[in-house]
């Protein structure tokens, strides 16, 4: 797919931002709003925003587009309530007949726009590819967002650190008992201090971290895997950070402590690997050759699987999930301005999951970390 820029061919390209596209109209119009609202971008017209009477005015003195507009001055053209509603009353008073939507739109506003005698023409994903590759000023503002993840890890750190150990396995910190809730409040906590903010933040314990995603709850162990990942937001531009780190209180089981020295040799092979023109496919292979060679092969059967079950890592930038991909499936080549993580992991329910995972810019001869994180495997 081209980019917007060289779209001269599709004319007028319709965008509602929520869900997916919320990215792609950021990085367009540097505009972010808590409700839907609409883009129309033509390649050599202009871009026209369509928002509520409450952005009017914030749109007007932020966003660099042509045209701003409001559902009140559509007029007699809005026939049908909704957001569906004033995308055809835009395209009529505009006098478009023909536009282009991103292939994950709302199936109601499509339809609502055939209904209205709209031609409409689906683009597939990515609709601007040229996202992936991070301008100077991009990079500084992600920049911001993982620094944030590394104060927030640093804190978590801190606060399992000065815990003690109960007589019966559970961590205590001031008196209290030390829950994965707990360590999760002050991750946030740290987050917005750095005007960040945080969503499902990760702090799970012994066999709940071998579920990647299970967010954590009730008390913390001594001697388990704490998995604590990490994903910020940066609020005022809209930027991710991501960042994962896996510590114990107290003395691992040898497997476990096999698991992260496999998982630490993983990560650090495909680091020394990134470099323009590598594809995502080699670099995923190259860490879980790593990872089998240690004993942890991939396991699926009847029960839960086991070993390095996902993929090596993803882009990061106005989205947390992105171009490029480095995983099995994946044909993109890295390219300079590419951001992505690198998080090996490995899970087994016995025990739990261990993972590491840091975010990185790639540089012409290879990899610069967006901001350093210690490591630590034992607090």
């Amino acid at each position: 797919m081209q980019s917007e820029k060289a779209k001269s061919s599709t004319g007028w390209m319709l965008r509602v931002a929520q869900d997916a596209q919320r990215a792609d109209i950021l990085y367009l119009t540097r505009f972010q709003a808590p409700d839907p609202f609409l883009l129309l971008t033509h390649p050599r017209q202009g871009r026209i925003l369509l928002v509520s009477e409450l952005e009017y005015g914030r749109a007007r003195r932020c966003a660099p587009v042509t045209e701003v507009l409001t559902p009140q001055d559509l007029g007699a053209a809005r026939r049908a309530p909704g957001l569906a509603g004033e995308a055809c009353a835009l395209l009529r008073v505009k006098g478009i007949r023909h536009v282009t939507v991103p292939d994950d739109s709302p199936v109601g506003l499509v339809e609502t726009l055939r209904r209205a005698h709209i031609r409409v023409a689906l683009a597939p994903a990515p609709t601007l590819p040229e996202r992936a590759v991070k301008s100077a000023q991009e990079m500084r503002w992600m920049r911001l967002a993982q620094r944030a993840a590394v104060a927030a890890m640093r804190a978590s750190f801190d606060v399992i650190h000065a815990a003690s150990v109960t007589p019966d396995g559970r961590l205590r910190h001031r008196r209290e008992i030390l829950t994965s809730e707990g360590v999760q409040r002050v991750i946030e906590d740290t987050l917005r201090a750095h005007n960040c903010s945080a969503e499902e933040t990760i702090v799970a314990c012994g066999p709940a971290a071998a579920d990647p995603h299970e967010r954590g709850a009730g008390p913390l162990q001594a001697h388990r895997p704490i998995v604590i990942d990490i994903f910020p937001r940066q609020r005022r531009h809209g930027y991710w950070g991501d960042l994962t780190r896996t510590v114990v209180k107290g003395q691992p089981a040898a497997r476990a402590a096999a698991a992260y020295a496999a998982v630490r040799a993983a990560h650090r092979a495909a680091l020394a690997a990134l470099r323009p023109r590598r594809t995502g496919r080699a670099i995923d292979a190259l860490a879980r050759r790593e990872i089998a060679a240690a004993g942890f092969a991939v396991r699926r059967g009847d029960g839960p699987p086991r070993g390095f079950i996902h993929s090596l890592g993803h882009g990061v930038g106005l989205a947390i999930h992105e171009a490029p991909r480095l995983s099995p499936l994946s044909h993109d080549r890295l390219r300079t301005g590419h951001v992505v993580t690198v998080e090996p992991g490995i899970y087994e329910p016995e025990w739990g999951g261990v993972r590491l995972e840091d975010t990185v810019e790639i540089t012409p001869t290879g990899y610069r970390l967006l901001c350093p994180c210690p490591d630590p495997f034992l607090l």
